[in-house]
């Protein structure tokens, strides 16, 4: 039995908790830092839409971190998001592998064959 884990931490908790709140920064200062718009700012930090390439490109340069270091907090959110999405693991379980595609072409093609 797997044992549940928490969700990993969001980039906006991250930004918000690691950086806004200590240095007394607002969302308004922020966008204004990474020139974008201060809903697109507020979104992220609310977590209502998840990391793009490009805003972590911005995230790094402000904070002087990685590009990487951003896109790992995002995709360990979204790993974790479709791990624990009891929908979305039963439509993975219903895929077909390359393996038993092949299996199943080659025997269609023997019975054809026969």
């Amino acid at each position: 039995m797997v044992q549940a884990q928490r969700k990993p931490t969001s980039v906006g908790d991250v930004v918000l908790y690691e950086y806004l709140e200590p240095t007394g920064i607002k969302i308004n200062d922020l966008a204004e830092m990474l020139q974008v718009h201060r809903n697109t700012v507020s979104k992220l930090i609310n977590n209502n839409c998840k990391l793009t390439t490009d805003m972590a490109f911005r995230l790094a340069k402000a904070f002087d971190t990685s590009v990487e270091f951003w896109l790992n907090l995002q995709t360990n959110v979204d790993i974790w998001e479709v791990q624990n999405n009891t929908r979305a693991q039963e439509e993975i379980n219903r895929i077909v592998t390359l393996e038993e595609m092949l299996a199943r072409k080659a025997a269609s093609h023997a019975t054809e064959a026969a």
